[in-house]
Formats: structure tokens, sequence, C-alpha cells
């Protein structure tokens, strides 16, 4: 006559704890990814930005240029003024061939204090020769907020990110649960098969 008490299996127990293991480095592995991939778009948003604003700036050195040539320096200024009113930047300074300012924004200060640590603000700055036919004329200087919170399109990825992670969590919440609903349909099959004469 066989014996019909379920002997304690420790490979179960094992198993058991393998599975809790596994799924604990899953969830890490998991995480680390979101968050490195959250710093790599915000990287990227900030080299786009970079390169936008060093584009721009290439133009209006043209614009500068022009009116540095024809003596319009209440031009200059208004341009400097008009510049600066971006909410990504926090200030434009003109400078001519010697370094002297021509123009300026309100916010300009020395370099020591805008870009030096105790600075609140991280700023970039982004210089750009002004040149007409091969002659330097000036520079013109932007102070590039590094905030990325200023952006929309970084508002749309943290949102993006957000709805990833609430994603992830749903799906594991999932997976759980039918984890916990498979292994209840195998017990009563195994039961079932066990019943049977």
């Amino acid at each position: 006559m066989q014996n019909d008490i379920p002997i304690p299996d420790s490979t179960s127990s094992t198993i058991k704890l393998l599975q809790i293991a596994i799924a604990v480095i899953g969830i890490w592995l998991l995480l680390h990814s979101w968050v490195l991939t959250q710093q790599q778009g915000k990287r990227l948003l900030q080299q786009q930005n970079s390169q936008l604003m060093q584009e721009m700036l290439t133009a209006l050195s043209h614009t500068a240029a022009y009116l540095i040539e024809n003596d319009q320096l209440d031009g200059l200024e208004q341009l400097t003024q008009h510049i600066a009113a971006s909410q990504y930047l926090h200030d434009v300074v003109v400078y001519d061939a010697n370094g002297v300012r021509m123009s300026w924004s309100q916010g300009s200060a020395p370099a020591r204090l805008l870009y030096g640590p105790t600075q609140t603000e991280q700023l970039q700055a982004m210089v750009q020769t002004i040149t007409k036919d091969q002659q330097l004329l000036g520079y013109i200087k932007l102070s590039l907020r590094l905030d990325a919170s200023l952006t929309p399109i970084s508002l749309s990825w943290q949102q993006m990110m957000q709805q990833l992670m609430a994603m992830l969590v749903l799906a594991g919440i999932v997976g759980f649960m039918l984890r916990r609903g498979f292994s209840r349909l195998s017990r009563q099959s195994l039961r079932l098969r066990r019943a049977k004469p």
C-alpha cells in the first residue's frame, strides 16, 4: 500500500527562493535601466538644445555684423534685448573686437559670477565670433539655462517616463496575479489527476 503523505521537498523551497532572487534581480535591472534611459534622454535633450542655440547664435552673429558694420548701435541694443527675452537664456552680451561690451541684457555679470560654483542656476556659455568678410568685428555671448524643466519637450519626456514606470508596475502586478492563478490551476489539476482511480 502506498503512503499518500506528502514529503516536504527541499528542492521546492530552493526553487521558490531562486524565483524570488531572480525576481528581485529582474526588478533591480528594470529600475536601473529605467534610470539610465531617463538620464540619457535628458542628456540628449540638453545636447539638442545646445546645438539649436549654437545655430541660432551663428545666425544672430550675421545680424549683429550688419548692425555693427553700419553703426546701428540702437538696433544692436534692441536685438540684444529681444534675444534675452527668451526664457531659455539668462543673458546676452555683444562685445567689440577688443572685448569691450557694446550691448548687454539685464542679468549680465562677469563670468566668474555667472559660471562660478556659487551660482545657483546652471548656465552654459555659448560664444560666437562676429565677422564680416573674414574681418573680426566682435563676439556675441549667450548664457543658456540648463534647467531641463524649462523645455516643453523635457516635460513630455518626463511624463512619458512616468507612464512607462506605471506600465512596468502594472505589468508586474498582472504577472504576479497570473502566476498565482496558474499555480492554483496547476495544483487543482494535480489534485484531479490524483483523485482519479
